[in-house]
Parts: C-alpha cells; structure tokens; sequence
C-alpha cells in the first residue's frame, strides 16, 4: 500500500466543498422535524440530567420503568456523558439546549466524511472515486437525519470509522506498535459503551489485530474493553435488581421471530423511514452491492482488503439484524465505500490496450456507462433531498403552531402523558411550562403494564397518535388535533402523522 495520500487539488476543494456544503444543509434543516425518530428527548434528557447533576437517570419515564427513578442502564453511557460535556462546555448556565445537542452531531457527521476520505485515500481508491464516496454518503438521507438528531448512532459510526482507519494505517515504527494497538481496541471499545450494536466490529477488529500480531498484542487491544465492562458491572452492581429489570425490558423490547431476522437480513432495515412514513428516500439497496462485491472477491483479486470486508459485511448484519429505522447510518459511509471500490474494479479491468486493440471502444462505452451511473445516482440523491429541503418551511411552521397551540391547551397543572411520536413537544413543554408534570411513553414497550394502569390515575391528559387510542389504556375525551403531511412528501395530505390531546375522564371527575 502505497505511503502518499494526497489528492490534487480539485479534489481537496470539491471534498472541502461536499462537507461545508453538508453543514450549511444541517443548519437548515434545524429543528425541522424529517424523520419518525421519536427518543431525541429520552437520550437528550439523560445528558440534561447529566448537566444539572441529578445523576444518570431520567425521570420522564419515573413510575412506569423499573428503578427509572434512580439510575438508567438500558441506555449505554458513553454518548449522554459526551453530549453533557458538549453542552457544558457551550453554556456557561446550567441546562440543555436542544439546538447545540444537534450541532454535536451535526460536527460528528462531518468529522465522520473526514475519516472517510482520509480512509478512502488510503486504500488507493482514485481521486473521482473518493469525491463519489463523499458525495453519496452526504447525500444520503438516513446519514442526513442521524447527523441532525441526538442519537448516539452518529457517534457509533463516527468511532467505527476511526477504527477502520488506523487498521488501515500500519505503522512501520515498532516503538509505536503497542500505542496503536491501544487505540484500534479504544475506538471499538468506546463505540460499544456508546451502542451495543458495534460489538460484533469490536471482535472482528480484534481478530485481525491477533491475526496479524498474535495473541500478546490481543490482550493491549482487548484491554480497554474489559476495564469498559468492569466499570460497567461495578455500576451494575450498585443495584442489581434495577439493572436485571431494565435490561429484561430492554430485551423483550428487541425481540422478533426468525422469518423477521431474514427480512431483516435482506435490506428491510434501511426502508425503515419509508416503512413508517411513506416519504421519498434514497437509500441504496445495499444486498445488491454486497453480492456483487462477493462474487469479485470470490473470482477475482479484490481492490480492498479482505479484513475490510469482513467488517463491512458483519457491519451489515449487525445493522440489519437490529431492526430499527435509525441504525442504517451506521452503515452507508461504508456502503458507499464498497461500491466505489466495485467502480473501480471494474473501471481498472477497462484499461485500453497500447496497439490497435479491436476491444478499445467496448472499454470506452464500460466506462461512459459507469460515469453516467455514478453521476446518475447522486442526481437521484440530490433530486429527492430537494424535495425534503422544500418541506422544510411547512414542516417548521406546523410544529411551531403545534407547540404553541399545545401549551394553550393544556390548564395549569396537568399532569401529561406524551406518546411515543414525532415531533414530541416535551422539551418546549419543559421550558415554557414548568407547572406540568410529564411523562414519557418511550419506548412503550419497555414499561412495566401494571405500573402504567397505576400512572392512569394520576394523569389528567393523554397526546398519543390518533391509531393509540383505539387500545382501551387511550381512552378519555379529544380535546385538540393535529395532522401533520410532512410538508408536502407524503403521495397523499391524508397520509402522515395526526396526534390527539386527550382530557382523562376519570380525573376529571375526581377533581370535580
């Protein structure tokens, strides 16, 4: 592998140019809400806990969680603790601010397309093939919307990709073997601190590094994930009870049936938005790309390492595997990677014979036609982006009337209920409305049933979607509306999202 990693200079501008213009896109975007993710508020309330030094908890979902109250550990710690530090360091007062939350990821998915052209780089992809990369991926709407919501799954991506990097970069200086072997196993290791589904590229990564230099070596890399699981069993410990509830919750939570696994496994995970919505996304049916890069593998000698693409394919399964509709970022920086690799290949197989080859004008149409697929794609990309980039405005002012409308509704004193939807208002709800008690019904599957008949009693307000109040927990009087058609993306306005306001009658009935 060649040492020189430099880019003329065209390429440096236009890559300079797709992560600035990436940024500017972000900043637009705002708190518009885009996308069916609705635990912005549950994560973001543990690093506001965090902030205001009332511990790792969140009391949005106190008396319907086991031990909810006292400590989180369904959630991992790395991603509420750094998101805390973020926002302390910006705000001189105490508190959490919403909008400097999203700009974290917003710098975290930059610095991923950093990591991704650096890495690209190195493996000795081509100058036109890295800019594709950067292009793709920051066009990509799913890594769009990770990039602007506080979920830790930006920074998952983000650490797997600094992981792949420096397995890419080996050091010639044995006094600096050890220190790299340290940090291959620190990234990986702090990337499952931050989401569990890194695990299975934590044991390829310390695979390749026992492979290549033996199982002492192993131990260094290996190190920072077990003192991760000490200090995390030790936090464990401190209530065991609470724990063996929350992570009971938190696997029922995630369970499916095996005919589900295998649909899973065949892309479904990364329609998921359009599953939920029926809005216009460009994702990349990325099965398709696997196989084509297998049956290179298999035939052929491969453009990229072989212990690359065994983690992005254990990437694929674990992403696939997880079933929701907001891990599929974690995959596409290296999705697109691997199709500008299988460009490539097939671009190098074309190369024109000296003489008077009679081939030379079938080379010439492979290699228009891969020009036009590639610049094709991102026209897509680009054309369905601006469709989102036009509903921005309505969707802006249908939140804000849905908030400020909200609040109006609501008497003094309310104790809310707020579903499991987006856009969720509790956030503006705690800082305009600091008389309300709230509580979260994220994620609904995980709280205790008898615990929620007993919260019914207290609660003199319920906002759920429309279809939750057809179970009879939703029942009471519809006391406001609202019906959002995402700006225009949805085929029809009927379609989208409608939340209801609920007055729990028998409350009301004890009050009078």
């Amino acid at each position: 592998m060649r040492e020189s990693c430099c880019l003329p200079f065209w390429a440096n501008f236009a890559a300079s140019a797709i992560i600035f213009a990436f940024l500017l896109l972000l900043t637009f975007y705002g708190d518009a809400w885009l996308v069916p993710w609705h635990d912005e508020i549950v994560i973001g309330r543990l690093a506001q806990n965090i902030v205001e030094g009332k511990g790792f908890r969140n009391d949005l979902i106190d008396d319907i969680l086991i031990g909810a109250d006292k400590r989180t550990y369904w959630q991992m710690p790395v991603y509420p603790f750094a998101l805390s530090l973020w926002c302390k360091i910006l705000q001189r007062d105490e508190g959490f601010d919403l909008t400097k939350g999203r700009w974290f990821s917003r710098l975290l998915g930059a610095l991923t397309l950093l990591l991704l052209l650096v890495l690209a780089v190195r493996l000795r992809l081509p100058p036109l093939a890295v800019v594709l990369v950067l292009l793709w991926t920051a066009t990509d709407l799913t890594f769009q919307f990770a990039s602007n919501f506080v979920r830790p799954d930006i920074l998952t991506c983000c650490l797997l990709m600094a992981t792949a990097l420096l397995l890419a970069c080996e050091s010639q200086s044995r006094s600096k073997l050890l220190l790299r072997i340290f940090l291959v196993g620190l990234l990986p290791a702090l990337a499952v601190f931050v989401h569990p589904i890194a695990l299975p590229c934590w044991l390829v990564s310390g695979s390749i590094v026992v492979k290549r230099h033996g199982w002492r070596n192993g131990l260094v890399f290996a190190f920072p994930f077990l003192v991760g699981v000490a200090g995390w069993l030790s936090y464990a410990s401190l209530d065991w009870d609470i724990f063996v509830g929350q992570m009971k919750a938190h696997l029922a939570h995630k369970g499916s049936m095996s005919l589900d696994r295998l649909l899973l496994l065949l892309g479904i995970t990364f329609w998921g938005i359009w599953i939920y919505l029926k809005v216009s996304l460009n994702s990349m049916p990325w099965l398709v790309v696997l196989m084509m890069a297998l049956w290179i593998v298999v035939r052929e000698k491969w453009v990229l390492p072989r212990w690359l693409m065994v983690f992005i394919f254990v990437l694929y399964a674990s992403v696939t595997l997880g079933a929701e509709a907001w891990y599929p970022p974690l995959f596409v920086p290296f999705g697109y990677l691997l199709l500008a690799a299988i460009g490539w290949h097939i671009w190098r197989k074309t190369n024109f014979n000296t003489g008077r080859g009679t081939g030379d004008e079938g080379r010439k149409a492979v290699r228009i036609v891969l020009l036009g697929l590639a610049l094709g794609w991102w026209v897509y990309q680009a054309s369905v982006v601006l469709r989102h980039i036009a509903a921005v405005p309505k969707i802006r002012q249908q939140v804000e009337t849905f908030t400020a409308e909200l609040e109006q509704f609501l008497p003094k004193n309310s104790v809310l209920l707020v579903g499991s939807f987006s856009p969720d208002p509790t956030l503006a709800l705690l800082e305009n409305r600091p008389d309300l008690q709230l509580y979260q019904l994220m994620p609904s599957r995980m709280l205790n049933k008898r615990a929620m008949k007993q919260l019914r009693e207290k609660l003199t307000h319920m906002l759920v979607l429309e279809k939750a109040t057809k179970k009879p927990f939703f029942r009471g009087r519809e006391i406001g509306r609202w019906h959002f058609d995402l700006g225009g993306l949805t085929k029809s306005p009927h379609q989208g999202v409608t939340i209801v306001l609920l007055e729990v009658g028998s409350q009301k009935a004890k009050a009078r």
